[in-house]
């Protein structure tokens, strides 16, 4: 008898065990939408050097299609990603650290794929 009542406690775990990671599968993790991985690449710019660009990188010449000053006195550089959109850097000119971050344009053309 006794070993009977250890089986179906180690069935019963068991089935707890398979319904645990079933459940957890099906729920799956949310991981970052193509959008929301964009809009993270673009906020990890910030503090870093502006002018520090390897080619690559979201900060490079060849992808600013305009600056200006803004009435803080700051500079903001515009460069152009894909589709409809842009994005922009606020700089600092004296330590020419990115300060801000922004863009404008759908969710379909500003993503990065995670």
């Amino acid at each position: 008898m006794r070993m009977r009542d250890d089986i179906n406690r180690c069935a019963y775990t068991l089935q707890l065990i398979v319904i645990t990671v079933l459940a957890l599968v099906a729920s799956g993790c949310p991981g970052l939408t193509p959008h929301e991985n964009f809009k993270s690449h673009l906020r990890g710019e910030i503090g870093e050097i502006v002018d520090n660009a390897p080619s690559y990188s979201w900060r490079n010449e060849k992808d600013k299609i305009d600056s200006r000053v803004l009435p803080n006195g700051n500079i903001e550089n515009k460069y152009k990603y894909r589709g409809s959109c842009v994005y922009y850097f606020e700089i600092t000119p004296k330590t020419r650290k990115i300060v801000g971050a922004r863009f404008e344009g759908s969710e379909k053309d500003c993503v990065v794929n995670p």
